[in-house]
């Protein structure tokens, strides 16, 4: 029998505490490659430290995060004891995995072009003019390339967010991780960040989006995850959540959002 390949993220049982208050009560959740999943869910349920959690920006209690397989920020002690893994086997596990965040964290003295270039540069040693030519090409992804010299304080929002992504990008990931990527962009602005992220889930990026746009949510995801209270109540094909949602919290939820019907084939 043919070896089933490994999840791109498995998290089995996911416990995360804040001192008295447990943020994460039990997740169990699996993500394919390919997989486009949105994160779901009322302030305070948790979505934010699940997240974080995948790319080990917060260590979580116990349980397990699986980043291909791999058992990520943790290892065994001679007794069979879990114990926090070396800093650089985490970051070499972690090596595909890229996050973008609410805000854009730019460098404000650097221009477009040098926001793009720098990682490439210091963290994956390219050379100057193959690290030139690979941020060239993601900007042209992101339709940003037009503003290689100006600054990110010249910038807009959502042009800011897209010049994020391509920052990310840059590091040719297998899996991205959104965390609610548009909520500090101006009404107006969402759509253009919102079209590029599309665009990269026609391309089969991996991608786990935790966000508030549920039409987005409704139109791109293959799966999307309601997250009430430190667990998973629903999950499944956006269609049927949205459309025929079964707890009592996932429809009160949904029923501020007034087109929730629209936009799901």
């Amino acid at each position: 029998m043919e070896k089933q390949p490994h999840k791109a993220i498995k998290l089995i049982d996911l416990k995360k505490h804040y001192g008295e208050n447990q943020v994460l009560k039990g997740i169990n959740l699996e993500i394919d490659y390919g997989q486009v999943v949105c994160i779901i869910g009322g302030s305070g349920s948790g979505k934010s430290t699940m997240l974080r959690c995948m790319n080990f920006l917060e260590q979580y209690d116990s349980g397990e995060v699986q980043i291909n397989g791999k058992l990520l920020g943790y290892g065994s002690d001679a007794q069979g004891n879990l114990q926090l893994a070396p800093s650089h086997i985490t970051q070499n596990d972690l090596s595909e995995v890229c996050m973008v965040f609410q805000q854009f964290n730019l460098w404000p003295h650097m221009s477009v072009l040098d926001n793009v270039m720098s990682p490439l540069l210091r963290v994956h040693k390219l050379g100057k003019q193959a690290a030139r030519e690979k941020a060239i090409a993601v900007l042209e992804k992101v339709d940003m390339a037009h503003k290689i010299d100006a600054y990110p304080g010249q910038l807009s929002g959502g042009q800011q967010q897209r010049v994020a992504i391509a920052r990310s990008l840059g590091t040719d990931p297998k899996i991205m991780l959104f965390d609610e990527p548009t909520s500090a962009l101006d009404p107006e602005l969402v759509g253009e960040v919102l079209k590029v992220m599309k665009s990269l889930a026609n391309d089969g990026m991996t991608m786990v989006i935790v966000t508030h746009e549920m039409g987005f949510a409704a139109q791109v995801s293959d799966k999307v995850v309601f997250l009430a209270k430190g667990f998973i109540e629903e999950q499944g094909p956006p269609k049927i959540l949205f459309t025929a949602p079964k707890s009592d919290n996932l429809k009160s939820f949904l029923s501020t959002w007034s087109e929730r019907n629209s936009g799901i084939v």
